[in-house]
């Protein structure tokens, strides 16, 4: 099956040969990336309720 919009082509059942510094990048976002991304994203929301309980929900009773 030929990939032609990419500008690989690779016989069926095949696997494209892959990159040498592919697995690295891949633990670099897996692991590095992803947590940081997480925890970023939990702060987010936390900073949000937060801000909400502030101006319009006061504290939780």
């Amino acid at each position: 099956m030929n990939n032609q919009a990419s500008g690989h082509s690779a016989p069926s059942g095949t696997q494209a040969p892959q990159r040498p510094g592919e697995w690295r990048r891949f633990l670099l976002l897996a692991f590095v990336g992803l947590p940081i991304t997480m925890v970023l994203a939990i702060a987010a929301y936390g900073f949000v309720v937060w801000f909400l309980q502030i101006l319009f929900f006061g504290p939780p009773s």
